[in-house]
């Protein structure tokens, strides 16, 4: 059969932490074989370290600060509220737009901010946060992998609901994405094929402290149950992908590993808006039935609710890491002149002497967005930006958390990734510089002649090669528009529960 020039295999959560001891034991050969044959590095991702932005600036090159994409709500709401983003939200075009303006075809299967589906020659299985069936094109195509037996579920249907019996699921939902991406690349071969695996973050966010027994929150597993192997075991099945995968393309095509961000040991959660009212930059009022203004569900719990009306800065959505301020004229609760701005800026830097219950330094600076997200689509921001000192700490919205708590999700991301790419020119070996999330795209490209504009923040990593490849003339730079892409309105209205429901089954809200 035909096979892609380029074929990208995404690992939400991948880390050479995890796979590295894995590959040592003997655990992973189909991981192996391919990294011995590919240039490989840590790579450096987004700050916060999110699927969100992540998927968005590896397939963008682009920081956030040029995309637009911060989380997956909007972290600009006026009336506080909580609003998805998505492909339409994408601030510039991307390397599917860029493929296909010089006749290429492409595949797109489970890739994260991705829906809704896009005009764009080859097929689409995109990423839908919402219940939806119109998450393919064309739109024949669940009916064609379901009558091969290649039946196609979104991720959201897929994720942990609270039962750790999920990881038997989570092996399976691997198998399952590997047959319909096998029946895809028989059936409709395309010059760029990508398919991202999302188990493993699902895996490592509510299975780490089985198998970690450092983990402050350590559990002895049932007997029987081999949730202390759950990484282990989900590694295997991704393996077992890459194996096959790999099996399906000849030695000429790409072949591109690469993460959004890593996994690591998570410890604490952080009452951000609790610490915020101590330091009256925020306040809060009992909830009740007369609040139903009040914004998004996460600025409300244990009776206790964020106060717009008094409050001067406060965290827009859960673990996003920024801070917004309550601004007048902005927020429809606004109370704080933009002259302002920086004074709170400055009120904020008393947050970095902040430590963890173990003495550790929480975060390493409070910074405006201008400088963290420099671009067009700086104002889509949260207005400051926590970066962490230590990644084993999540902020969390609830306005009743007490200031330190065990972290819901055991396993956080990490801001180093993983990226390998393996081409007839490259030099294999692993790279000691840390390779940047947003060269990814820009690198395999070069490799095939493939041009980008030339106003992304990627570059070709040219070590990587034995012969440097010869930049492609550059396409023309984004207009940048006021709304990216067109959007689906039909999806804009449907209902946030079950959506809601998953997420916070996932620990992020």
């Amino acid at each position: 059969m035909p096979t892609p020039r380029v074929l990208v295999i995404g690992i939400d959560g991948g880390s050479f932490d995890t796979i590295d001891p894995l590959i040592r034991r003997g655990e992973l050969p189909h991981t192996a074989a391919l990294l011995r044959d590919s240039a490989s590095a840590v790579t450096s991702t987004t700050w916060p370290a999110h699927t969100a932005p992540g998927w968005a600036t590896m397939t963008s090159a682009s920081h956030p600060g040029r995309h637009g994409i911060y989380q997956f709500f909007d972290t600009q709401h006026p009336a506080y509220g909580e609003t998805l983003v998505g492909a339409p939200d994408l601030g510039r075009s991307s390397m599917w737009e860029w493929a296909a303006a010089q006749g290429w075809s492409g595949g797109m299967i489970n890739v994260p901010m991705s829906h809704p589906p896009r005009d764009l020659p080859g097929y689409q299985l995109t990423w839908p946060l919402r219940q939806t069936l119109r998450y393919c094109r064309p739109p024949t195509l669940l009916r064609e992998l379901a009558t091969a037996g290649a039946h196609f579920q979104p991720d959201l249907a897929c994720m942990f609901r609270g039962d750790h019996g999920y990881i038997d699921e989570a092996v399976a939902n691997v198998a399952a994405r590997v047959r319909s991406t096998r029946h895809l690349m028989s059936t409709r071969p395309t010059d760029v094929t990508m398919v991202v695996i999302t188990e493993p973050d699902r895996v490592g966010h509510h299975y780490w402290h089985f198998g970690d027994p450092d983990h402050p929150g350590h559990e002895t597993p049932p007997p029987g149950s081999g949730w202390d192997e759950a990484m282990t075991r989900i590694h295997r099945a991704v393996d077992d992908a890459i194996g096959e995968l790999v099996g399906l393309v000849d030695d000429d095509t790409t072949v591109v590993l690469v993460s959004d961000h890593g996994l690591g040991r998570g410890r604490h959660s952080l009452g951000l808006h609790g610490l915020l009212e101590e330091a009256g930059l925020l306040a809060t009022a009992a909830s009740g039935d007369g609040d139903a203004d009040r914004g998004a569900h996460w600025f409300t719990g244990g009776g206790r609710t964020v106060d717009f009306a008094r409050t001067s800065v406060y965290m827009p959505v859960p673990g996003s890491y920024g801070l917004n301020v309550n601004q007048r004229g902005r927020q429809v609760r606004g109370r704080v002149a933009p002259r302002d701005r920086a004074r709170l800026l400055e009120d904020l830097q008393s947050l970095l002497d902040l430590r963890t219950p173990t003495g550790d330094r929480v975060f390493r600076a409070v910074l405006p967005r201008e400088e963290v997200y420099p671009g067009p689509w700086t104002h889509r921001a949260p207005d400051f930006v926590l970066l962490p000192a230590d990644e084993t700490v999540i902020p969390v919205c609830d306005p009743s958390a007490p200031l330190w708590g065990p972290s819901a999700q055991t396993g956080l991301h990490r801001h180093e990734g993983l990226w390998a790419q393996r081409s007839p020119d490259v030099v294999p070996g692993r790279r000691t510089e840390t390779f940047r999330l947003v060269d990814t795209v820009p690198t395999m490209f070069a490799a095939h002649g493939i041009a980008w504009p030339d106003d992304v923040d990627g570059r070709v990593h040219e070590d990587a090669f034995s012969r440097p490849p010869t930049p492609p003339a550059p396409l023309p730079a984004d207009p940048v528009t006021g709304t990216g892409l067109p959007g689906d309105a039909a999806d804009k209205d449907e209902d946030l529960a079950f959506t809601s429901s998953r997420l916070r089954a996932m620990g992020y809200l």
